[in-house]
């Protein structure tokens, strides 16, 4: 079998993630990470073959689905989620336009915590040189 870069480190990735959920006892949390997984990569795959509509309502099937699996919410919240989908419908278009927006904003705002974080304050603290004694060198006798 013959593996190219990209397959050797999803494999790897996944291998060290299962691994991690196992030492962790994290198995609770495997379903809702694959329907999140599951609504991110089918609305990108939906977006880049410019199928606004089935992307927009793919990612939110798949992250509400996610949602509400984490919070314990599945039967009322499939209903609500139902619904948000019907209202949505002739809509995506505005909507991917808010969400790209915000994790634009998202994105933004932590670039700038990050370069503020790095980077020193600025104090206006002015450096005073040491002071030399005003008498003179003392000489050993």
């Amino acid at each position: 079998m013959n593996f190219n870069r990209n397959q050797t480190k999803f494999i790897g990735i996944l291998l060290i993630a299962l691994g991690m959920f196992a030492i962790f006892r994290l198995w609770w949390l495997l379903p809702a990470l694959l329907l999140g997984g599951a609504g991110v990569y089918i609305y990108q795959r939906q977006h880049k073959a410019g199928r606004m509509g089935e992307a927009v309502q793919g990612g939110l099937w798949g992250l509400g689905l996610a949602l509400l699996y984490l919070i314990d919410f599945i039967f009322p919240g499939v209903l609500l989620l139902g619904g948000a989908s019907l209202l949505l419908r002739g809509h995506e278009q505005n909507a991917d336009v808010r969400v790209q927006n915000a994790i634009t904003r998202v994105r933004n705002f932590r670039a700038k915590a990050a370069v503020n974080t790095s980077a020193p304050a600025s104090t206006n603290v002015s450096i005073v040189e040491e002071e030399k004694p005003a008498t003179g060198e003392t000489v050993r006798l």
